[in-house]
């Protein structure tokens, strides 16, 4: 009796296609097909798993195709599902290789992942075209190809839609997608793949749940409305740019007048005195050694008025240390633009608002008196003109004593040291419970400050004559 001849199983192909035969054939038929149309083989499921995880991943899937109306719809209508299908597979694929912990660096494997992902997808869904579902396929499906009885041509183009919608996809959605994952599997070890899955598609990209069209077009709403405030930004900035380079009397000038002032310019930087006249940098000079003592003094008298003046709990050698450092400047002139990258020297200290150098008639030495009190209500009124730039320079005197005064005090100053003493003699003031008889920086000033020749400064002489001064 003859035995019925076992029916062989039929995979990709049937009797009348090109591709027929048993499961070896079909699977290397499905392979050649997809070679033909995406450019290269599609790796199968198992093939790379020995490979240095180190080995360069494709960019791409192929190249663009032209998708139908009804298929662009059907991507549509699958996008919750392609989203949380992707999100969980690149999840997986980050933790099953401990793509987080290779320290610096690893953030970019976990990118290069979102890149490939589609491999993926392609191996292990299938998007049925006619009933619009993105489906997993089952092992069968992933070993031998589409399932006895699917029509091979359908299952290919779904193949190539679902590749367009998942490199689309990606394109989209692909960077905050990796950075996500990245942060989720670093610190929350825990979390499953579809919980991530849920969040990011429901709650970051509006890709599921209700009302998922009213939330994107609010997004791009606001996008748009975003884009507009940058380009406003950009014009203002744009016109405020063309303006200064038409105000800017530099712009005309040839190059070699240029290049000469630039060198003039960083010249005038690097030394101040270097285009003053003979005369008056004679004077800048001997008032500089002159008035170590009284600079000293009052820079530890701006400072002591400085910290008290803020809250206690801002008083610590931290703060009057960041007093001192920015003693012998008074902020940067706006006045004046910076010319060929060399910024215009900083304003004078603030404090040399009360004080001008002057040449004692008995000694013919330099010392400080408080400024006359019409000459400093004209000066605190430039002085609050310097915070918007709509100042002008101060006269020649005042310049020039503006320049004795801010080159003494960069003689003396020692910040670190005098910030030690005048907290310390802050601190004994406090413990004797303050008053009219505790002075914290003249006692400061006794011990730290220095005449040029290196003598102890001797305050008790000028206190007297200051306070003559002063009515």
């Amino acid at each position: 009796m003859m035995m019925p001849r076992p029916q062989q199983r039929v995979g990709i192909g049937r009797r009348g296609s090109p591709c027929h035969g048993g499961a070896f054939f079909p699977r290397v038929c499905c392979v050649l097909g997809v070679v033909a149309l995406f450019g290269y083989c599609i790796p199968l499921v198992g093939a790379n798993d020995d490979e240095d995880s180190e080995s360069a991943i494709p960019d791409k899937v192929g190249v663009e195709v032209h998708l139908t109306k009804q298929e662009r719809h059907t991507l549509e209508k699958v996008e919750c599902s392609m989203c949380k299908s992707i999100v969980k597979e690149m999840h997986m694929e980050v933790s099953k290789h401990k793509m987080v912990e290779g320290g610096w660096g690893s953030e970019e494997k976990v990118w290069e992942t979102s890149n490939a992902i589609c491999l993926g997808m392609l191996q292990k869904y299938k998007l049925l075209l006619d009933t619009q579902k993105l489906e997993p396929k089952t092992e069968e499906e992933e070993e031998n190809g589409p399932a006895m009885g699917d029509d091979p041509a359908v299952a290919m183009r779904g193949m190539l839609v679902l590749k367009m919608g998942c490199q689309r996809w990606i394109e989209d959605y692909g960077g905050d997608t990796s950075g996500y994952i990245y942060k989720n599997v670093r610190d929350n070890t825990d979390r499953t793949a579809i919980a991530v899955a849920e969040e990011i598609c429901l709650g970051q990209f509006n890709q599921c749940g209700k009302g998922k069209k009213e939330k994107r077009k609010e997004e791009k709403k606001k996008a748009r409305k975003r884009v507009a405030e940058r380009r406003q930004i950009s014009d203002k900035e744009d016109k405020h740019v063309a303006k200064q380079m038409k105000d800017d009397p530099m712009a005309s000038l040839p190059e070699d007048s240029k290049l000469g002032l630039q060198r003039m310019l960083e010249m005038a930087a690097d030394d101040p005195l270097h285009y003053v006249e003979d005369d008056s940098r004679i004077r800048i000079l001997k008032a500089q050694k002159e008035l170590h003592c009284d600079v000293c003094k009052a820079v530890f008298e701006d400072a002591h008025l400085q910290t008290m003046a803020r809250a206690s709990t801002l008083r610590s050698e931290h703060d009057i240390l960041s007093i001192l450092e920015g003693a012998c400047a008074g902020g940067q002139d706006t006045s004046i633009p910076a010319y060929f990258g060399v910024q215009p020297p900083p304003l004078p200290p603030v404090w040399t608002d009360r004080w001008r150098p002057t040449i004692d008639k008995k000694s013919k030495l330099y010392r400080l008196k408080v400024f006359p009190k019409k000459a400093a209500k004209k000066r605190q009124a430039w002085r609050e003109l310097t915070t918007t730039g709509r100042h002008k320079p101060p006269g020649p005197d005042e310049s020039e004593g503006d320049m004795m005064l801010t080159f003494a005090c960069k003689a003396i100053i020692a910040s670190e040291s005098m910030t030690e003493e005048l907290f310390r003699q802050m601190q004994i003031c406090k413990a004797r419970g303050g008053g009219e008889g505790c002075d914290a920086a003249l006692e400061s000033a006794k011990i730290t400050c220095k005449a040029e020749d290196g003598q102890a400064c001797n305050f008790e002489e000028k206190k007297a004559e200051q306070a003559k001064q002063e009515l």
